[in-house]
């Protein structure tokens, strides 16, 4: 009865959609507007979204059944913002907004599936955990550091320092703009450095999803490991000279701006559909492999909508161009997200395995042991499509599937649910530290089993 009930509500608020040509849910456009049926009321709410009350449920799934039951209900309550799977671990996470608890507890409960509280008011965990900078004398907005989530702007100064004041090793390319104007930025990182890439690529990215900060924060530690080598790791020089680190820092800086100023979950970049009121593409399914398959949406306002075409948005064709100049050279390409701690293989779009998956997964074995050797974090290994859920057109499919770059990871960094996309900053180190000495370990062993290490710094005895 509940069902037919919400069924029925959804058909009444869309029969007055027709007529008065409103949105019925957020889309990120600045608005946020709520149709009231009985007395046709548009209120009009300020722009920063407010998700106080808000809660994170963890829903036991057993079977893909039970996945599919959790995403549909997602879907009828119009809840997509937050929905995780994690299969190894069998649950969903899924943010139910304050108003739909009761209706959401009944549906779970007469489906037989069993949920616990993560994250009890997401607005709180949002302004505890989230950095919130004044505009003060003593607390300069735009100045760096290795151990804050900084805004985009404080970025890319940061990465100007480095190209100026280390341009013996390093070197700033911008390879296009988003639709707001802001640069994408390429960083090089190697020894004997010049405009021509002669050394293998390790190619890394990070914030294709504008709202998991940690990747963005883990990536920034990976290049000042290398730039400064602060922790004395005995093997940066030997990497330098064997390698070329190709880093593209923020993917998607618009949208990454805006979860600094409007919404701190926002996903997607923010060009406009044609067509439609809604905002943004999801960056990562609209890559030109199997694009537009399952686990994406054709529908603008959909989270993980696929976009126009392929390539359609200026982020994803930029790097396109990129990899298509290089790809000879790329011998590993690691894209880092989060959350769910899950180190996984192409590919998403199906179960079809690349023809070396059993190396890919020896190295995801040795990655995963050197990482918890730090401080015990565990992670699960394999293929998107098993491990996390369906995703079709991402950028490790089209990499390893399109471009014939044979070592290929997408990386769901820590953690597990406990604070989610909401990173506390106290974890930036330590993330930061562990996913070091993983990507040290598939550097030493790439480099001995290919044959690509050439320095003095090692001696393979």
């Amino acid at each position: 009865q509940w069902y037919q009930r919400r069924v029925q509500k959804i058909q009444t608020i869309q029969h007055y959609y027709k007529q008065i040509k409103l949105s019925m849910r957020y889309h990120g456009s600045g608005w946020y507007y709520r149709t009231i049926a009985l007395a046709l009321v548009v209120v009009v709410v300020a722009s920063t979204v407010d998700r106080t009350g808000d809660e994170v449920w963890r829903i036991r799934a057993r079977s893909s059944r039970d996945v599919d039951h959790v995403v549909n209900l997602a879907s009828l309550y119009e809840m997509e913002e937050w929905v995780e799977v994690n299969q190894p671990s069998e649950y969903v996470d899924l943010m139910v907004r304050s108003d739909e608890k009761e209706s959401v507890r009944r549906a779970l409960r007469d489906a037989g599936l069993p949920f616990s509280t993560m994250i009890q008011d997401v607005e709180d965990k949002i302004k505890r955990h989230s950095r919130k900078r004044r505009d003060t004398d003593d607390d300069d907005t735009d100045a760096f550091s290795y151990e804050k989530f900084n805004t985009f702007e404080s970025i890319e100064g940061e990465l100007k320092r480095i190209a100026k004041e280390r341009s013996d090793i390093a070197r700033l390319e911008t390879i296009g703009k988003t639709y707001e104007g802001r640069d994408l930025y390429l960083l090089r990182v190697t020894h004997n450095i010049t405009s021509k890439i002669t050394k293998p690529i390790i190619l890394i990215d990070s914030g294709i999803h504008a709202r998991e900060w940690v990747s963005v924060s883990t990536n920034m530690y990976i290049i000042n490991q290398l730039i400064e080598n602060p922790s004395g790791d005995s093997f940066i020089n030997a990497f330098l000279d064997s390698y070329d680190f190709v880093f593209f820092p923020v993917l998607n800086p618009d949208g990454y701006s805006y979860t600094w100023t409007n919404d701190r979950l926002w996903r997607k970049n923010r060009a406009p559909n044609k067509g439609s009121e809604c905002i943004g593409v999801d960056l990562n399914r609209n890559w030109d492999f199997e694009w537009g398959g399952e686990g994406t949406s054709s529908y603008p306002c959909a989270i993980d909508y696929k976009g126009p075409a392929p390539f359609s948005e200026l982020e994803t064709s930029a790097v396109k161009e990129w990899i298509n100049a290089h790809k000879q050279k790329v011998v590993m390409y690691l894209n880092f997200h989060a959350y769910g701690q899950l180190w996984m293989t192409p590919y998403g779009y199906s179960t079809a395995k690349p023809s070396n998956e059993p190396e890919m997964m020896r190295y995801s074995k040795l990655a995963v042991d050197a990482l918890s050797s730090f401080r015990g974090t565990i992670y699960d290994f394999g293929p998107v499509y098993t491990t996390i859920y369906p995703a079709s057109s991402i950028s490790v499919d089209w990499v390893r599937g399109a471009e014939n770059i044979l070592i290929a990871y997408t990386i769901e960094l820590p953690d597990k649910g406990l604070h989610g996309f909401i990173t506390p900053e106290s974890e930036i180190t330590p993330i930061g530290q562990e996913t070091w000495l993983a990507l040290r370990e598939l550097l030493l062993t790439l480099g001995v089993e290919k044959n690509l290490l050439r320095t003095e710094e090692i001696v393979i005895v």
